[in-house]
């Protein structure tokens, strides 16, 4: 089997994409590309599939986060330290960054820099993006290819001023029927969890992945999540049979007894939920810094509550408000007409700090610290970026958490969250 071949096999569904970055990086004696802009929403395969064919190739490469190196001196420290070993370098600044390169040049190796989540590029210093795509030219030819791994389109980045054009490689939303096949390859993982009880053959766990598609597929395109909330359920389609109710042929009978499982999973996407008595365990559990905690509390408060009530529940001194036919209404309202059973509603940024400095007693300043910590929120899945996640301005956000979840962590902080709510306000 070639390399080529081997690779296609390991990462089904991503033919095109692995024969693009072979083409690119498989030749040897052939220079490596300046610079390779590869682009897709989240879990679509970028890292893994690049990743992989390095590696299989014998590349050497280094992988930076601009989740954890968020600002310029970390960023370009990191870097060093990755690719030349200068452990205790000083880099302020791209001048100082290239200055480094060239006087370490004989100690480059022909590699790539992957720089992950390259989108948070463009609320950093204006020159990062150019600079990374003119690297070799900057630096006297240094052997070293960067390849940007983003959520948005190259075309996004465009200012004024012109900048470099990168091979460009799109990885495009995998299809129900690729979902099907790449989630057809976890069988040897479905056997095991039913401890091997009774034979089923691929069309028994084809029929499951078609049932668990058919509900989850409209609302998530995750691989990653999706893949581990199957596996969960799958214990749950096999129970009639392993209870003697049913028997493998009836894939009826078995769906409409996973159906309710399914739906409630669905309800905690993200949260990594097996069992309804879990939330609780799960919210203690949540290693999350305390100013973290006030932001996803602010943040539920923002999806659930409408953006007219902010000032009579966030405003100490908002004016005497007079008693109405509609409030003496909202003590009878039905459960159906609750916010906090509605879903969540979109909020921008401004909104969610707004919420956060008025709940929190400490006077925090605005910092990289938040900006971190929302990030992290967002990469946690507890919030979900409505936008490109690369700008403040405009940016929208939605809480991914249920009210028992929030209730939990605005216990461990002491916060009464009913209060807030304009569920519960007039209670």
């Amino acid at each position: 089997m070639t390399t080529l071949s081997k690779l296609e096999a390991s990462l089904p569904c991503r033919s095109a994409q692995i024969g693009q970055l072979y083409n690119l990086y498989g030749h040897k004696g052939e220079p490596f590309p300046d610079s390779v802009y590869i682009s897709g929403g989240p879990s679509v395969g970028k890292s893994i599939v690049v990743r992989t064919v390095l590696h299989e190739l014998g590349v050497k490469y280094a992988v930076i986060n601009l989740i954890e190196c968020y600002t310029t001196k970390i960023l370009f420290e990191t870097i060093l330290n990755k690719l030349v070993g200068l452990g205790d370098s000083r880099c302020d600044n791209m001048m100082d960054f290239v200055d480094n390169l060239r006087r370490n040049r004989a100690a480059l190796v022909e590699s790539v820099l992957i720089i992950d989540k390259a989108e948070k590029l463009r609320t950093m210093d204006f020159n990062l993006f150019p600079g990374f795509l003119k690297l070799k030219e900057l630096t006297g030819g240094i052997p070293v290819s960067v390849v940007f791994l983003s959520q948005i389109i190259l075309q996004k980045f465009y200012s004024r001023s012109s900048v470099v054009e990168p091979i460009q490689i799109h990885f495009p939303q995998y299809s129900k029927d690729e979902l099907l096949e790449i989630l057809s390859s976890d069988i040897d993982y479905a056997r095991t969890a039913v401890t091997n009880a009774f034979h089923f053959d691929s069309n028994f766990y084809q029929n499951y992945l078609n049932a668990f598609l058919s509900v989850f597929y409209r609302h998530c395109r995750d691989l990653s999540e999706l893949r581990y909330v199957a596996r969960t359920n799958f214990l749950n389609y096999c129970q009639p049979i392993l209870r003697n109710e049913n028997t493998v042929e009836d894939s009826m009978a078995l769906w409409r007894k996973v159906a309710p499982f399914l739906k409630q999973a669905l309800q905690n996407l993200y949260l990594r939920v097996s069992s309804p008595q879990l939330p609780d365990n799960l919210a203690q559990n949540l290693e999350l810094p305390f100013y973290a905690k006030y932001l996803l509390i602010a943040a539920y408060l923002a999806s659930y509550n409408p953006a007219k009530d902010d000032k009579r529940l966030f405003m100490k001194y908002h004016g005497r408000k007079t008693k109405t036919m509609r409030d003496v209404k909202r003590k009878n309202k039905v459960t159906e007409q609750l916010n906090t059973l509605l879903g969540p509603k979109p909020f921008s940024f401004d909104r969610l700090l707004a919420i956060f400095y008025s709940i929190v007693d400490d006077k925090v300043g605005f910092n990289n610290n938040l900006l971190v910590q929302v990030s992290s929120l967002v990469e946690l899945q507890l919030l979900s970026s409505l936008s490109d996640g690369s700008t403040l301005d405009g940016a929208k956000y939605k809480c991914n958490v249920n009210f028992d979840f929030i209730q939990m962590v605005a216990k461990m902080v002491g916060f009464n969250i009913r209060k807030y709510l304009s569920d519960f306000s007039h209670m």
